[in-house]
């Protein structure tokens, strides 16, 4: 809590915060119990009051213990949630949809991660939830070198990197937009063709490890709607 605010990131103080706010209310109901030892049913699992606060305990410090101990996922959740919120801030009906769970949010936040990594500014999520796309013989990894080759043409065309990003940003966060700017730089159809590739790898990315990965996802929105 000490190294990160508000501003910084917050889902990884929020997560911070329900740790401290796990451990303080168990402690707080064993000093209750402690006054009367014999308002405890001797069958645990009858004391809702108990019940409730060791599950809570439990779920707070495992996705501590596994997010923030751990320095790779550390980096991994602190960056994710950092690019959300600053999406958020960039974007009001990215906040809207977020806020709503719009679906769309599941393909469009994996694929703002794909165009990270084209730079290896992913911190090496896609790797971890999607390690074909690395693979040159494997279908996600041909996907994957077309949308790169693409980006660099992008690039070389615009000779403006910041402007080069922001436009393969509201490629894939706005589907349904065409931007006048973009007719220099891209058609109606490679604009759409773009948009399919990277919606394939985006829902493979989830698919690989749909565990891990709704709870990484889950974890780096969890300040909205507190």
């Amino acid at each position: 809590m000490r190294k990160v605010s508000d501003s910084k990131s917050k889902s990884v103080r929020h997560l911070a915060e329900n740790i401290k706010k796990s451990f303080i209310k168990l402690r707080e109901l064993l000093r209750k119990y402690e006054k009367n030892l014999d308002a405890i049913d001797p069958q645990l699992k009858n004391n809702n009051d108990l019940v409730e606060c060791l599950i809570f305990f439990e779920n707070s410090w495992e996705k501590g213990k596994h997010y923030l101990l751990n320095t790779v996922k550390y980096s991994q959740l602190l960056f994710f949630s950092q690019s959300i919120e600053v999406l958020c801030e960039k974007y009001a009906d990215i906040a809207e949809q977020l806020e709503s769970r719009d679906p769309s949010i599941f393909i469009w936040l994996p694929s703002i991660l794909i165009i990270k990594s084209f730079e290896n500014e992913d911190k090496g999520i896609c790797k971890e939830f999607n390690p074909t796309m690395f693979s040159e013989n494997e279908e996600s990894g041909i996907l994957y070198n077309f949308l790169k080759n693409f980006k660099e043409i992008l690039y070389r065309t615009v000779k403006d990197s910041y402007k080069a990003y922001n436009f393969l940003e509201k490629l894939v966060l706005f589907e349904e937009r065409f931007y006048p700017d973009m007719l220099k730089f891209i058609s109606k159809k490679l604009k759409e063709e773009i948009q399919k590739k990277i919606r394939i790898l985006s829902m493979q990315m989830q698919r690989y490890n749909p565990t891990d990965w709704n709870y990484f996802f889950d974890l780096s929105i969890n300040y909205i709607g507190e």
